[in-house]
């Protein structure tokens, strides 16, 4: 995480564009990396909802078996078992992450 604001920190321009708020906004909105590490954040707090909402964003711009396990990790804490298995089973985890991305949205 250090990193990653070191690197957009010191950054002058990004195509041109000085503007920092586009800097963080666009870099970090769009890089999953960061956002798992926000969705891991949140969990750690026990913030587990907000934090599956952030994976489930993640995954729009990076899939990682990463995200899909802590994902299942988090199902798993708050009773949903099924929903759990299913997120760690390579041939369930895409369908069955598109269908709650369908029904939060």
């Amino acid at each position: 995480m250090i990193k990653l604001f070191w690197n957009t920190h010191n950054q002058k321009k990004i195509n041109g564009i000085e503007d920092r708020d586009f800097i963080w906004g666009k870099y970090h909105r769009e890089n999953s990396e960061y956002l798992y590490i926000r969705g891991k954040l949140f969990y750690k707090s026990e913030l587990y909802y907000p934090a599956i909402d952030i994976l489930l964003v993640a995954l729009e711009f990076g899939e990682n078996n990463k995200i899909y396990e802590l994902l299942s990790e988090i199902y798993n804490i708050i009773g949903n078992k099924e929903l759990s298995s299913k997120i760690l089973d390579t041939n369930l985890r895409l369908t069955t992450v598109n269908m709650l991305k369908n029904e939060l949205s």
